[in-house]
């Protein structure tokens, strides 16, 4: 039996101070058809304690009042807090939570607290606490079973000793901290616990077209892609498209990425480098292949077809879809944004300097607003579709993806690429977003307490 909203207190000048009772308001004890002198057990992530109840009339909300005692043994950090409540009649348990958590590997201090990732996890622990979640952040720096991190209240991150949650979203930023000891120690525990997570890795850019082209429906929607190996098919590609892009298979927030571009006997390459753009000239394509290899250190790459963009106000334009799961375990976008990149950069990437603004109104000083809508629109359905057939290769959970589409000069929609940890604003924002109210419902759905 579900109730949300459920006051848990504690009572420091409780005669109960060292013993497990606890006070239940006579309205719960009604609705769970419990009795005053009963034994039941509560539970708190994976504390739990056998108590005694005692039935109290004075709350005239739903109110559970226990003692520091028990607090301390349930591992509950605060005095007083309102949470959802579920009790078991089956198992005679009264579980409190929802308790999620995100894990990141940006560590925390006093002056920065989260660096650029501080306004959103913020707004994650506003949102959770509107609604009577317990949320807390996990920096990951080494894994001993415990969970050790950092929960939002009264405006600033207290450390604590949390309860195992029981829904965890992964926001790990570094592929090379994925593989490390702590993260693969992490992930075996969740697994061994039947503790959902997402997402569960970043994505492969090579493996997520291959899923993609294996769909015969998505074809018309896919850049000619391969692997940069041999200089027979490398300068095979840049004979037929003139402009290619080479991009880090494992790469994120444009990093790495060159364009390359045949002009008669002339290959010029471009790639960002700190505030600018660095252009470089070859005259041979084989010293450009060798020159290449060398730069690119073992490492793999794709070729991508370079797509002509429309532009707005002569800057490269391309949008950002993303898609998070509901509780019908059905993709959805809850947000878009048109993503224009500076005149002198290659990638539209916010991390690269680039300018985000509402797709309708960049779109409607393309087109006439009909069209404007109906490429939002298309675009929403391209994005939703790319997500699905990408979470259904996969054994693992993917619950948040970022769909980068471009559109032509001729009109036509392109996927560019997926990515399973899309960047967030470090934006401070007075309201909470789409996306933020998305990722904690869908963590909510997640650990068995679903928002209304």
């Amino acid at each position: 039996m579900f109730t949300r909203k459920v006051i848990v207190q504690t009572d420091k000048n409780s005669i109960f101070k060292n013993s497990d009772h606890i006070k239940i308001a006579r309205a719960l004890c009604k609705k769970w058809a419990l009795n005053d002198g009963e034994n039941l057990f509560l539970q708190f992530g994976n504390q739990i304690e056998e108590v005694c109840i005692i039935e109290t009339p004075v709350y005239k909300i739903p109110t559970i009042e226990i003692t520091p005692d028990l607090a301390k043994k349930l591992a509950i950090p605060f005095e007083i807090f309102p949470i959802h409540c579920l009790y078991k009649q089956e198992e005679n348990t009264l579980k409190l939570g929802p308790i999620i958590s995100c894990v990141t590997n940006q560590m925390y201090h006093e002056e920065e607290k989260f660096s650029s990732m501080t306004p959103f996890f913020e707004e994650m622990a506003q949102f959770a606490k509107q609604n009577h979640i317990f949320f807390f952040i996990n920096p990951l720096i080494e894994w001993d079973g415990q969970f050790e991190g950092y929960v939002f209240d009264s405006g600033k991150w207290i450390a604590s000793s949390l309860p195992i949650p029981e829904a965890v979203y992964n926001r790990i930023g570094s592929r090379h901290f994925e593989t490390t000891e702590p993260f693969k120690q992490l992930s075996t525990f969740l697994q061994e616990e039947n503790i959902p997570y997402f997402n569960h890795c970043f994505l492969d850019k090579w493996e997520t077209h291959n899923t993609l082209i294996s769909y015969p429906e998505m074809h018309p929607y896919l850049p000619n892609t391969t692997l940069f190996d041999d200089y027979e098919t490398f300068i095979e590609k840049l004979t037929v498209n003139k402009c290619i892009f080479l991009k880090p298979v494992f790469g994120s927030q444009g990093r790495q990425i060159l364009r390359i571009e045949a002009d008669k006997n002339r290959y010029v390459v471009y790639y960002s480098a700190f505030s600018q753009e660095v252009r470089t000239l070859f005259r041979s394509s084989y010293l450009l292949y060798q020159r290449l290899c060398d730069r690119l250190n073992n490492q793999p790459f794709i070729i991508q077809e370079g797509i002509d963009l429309i532009p707005i106000d002569d800057c490269p334009l391309d949008f950002r879809i993303l898609c998070i799961k509901n509780s019908d375990q059905k993709w959805k976008v809850v947000s878009s944004v048109a993503r224009i990149s500076p005149k002198e950069r290659i990638v539209s990437n916010i991390a690269k300097g680039g300018e985000q603004k509402r797709p309708i109104e960049v779109l409607s000083q393309l087109f006439d607003e009909k069209l404007a809508y109906q490429y939002v629109k298309l675009m929403g359905e391209l994005a939703v579709e790319a997500a699905t057939l990408i979470s259904d290769r996969y054994d693992e959970l993917f619950g948040e993806l970022g769909v980068d589409i471009a559109l032509d000069k001729d009109g036509k929609l392109w996927i560019i690429e997926v990515n399973s940890k899309p960047s967030k604003s470090d934006e401070v924002t007075s309201r909470i977003r789409p996306s933020t109210r998305a990722v904690i419902a869908y963590l909510s759905y997640l650990s068995g307490y679903p928002l209304k």
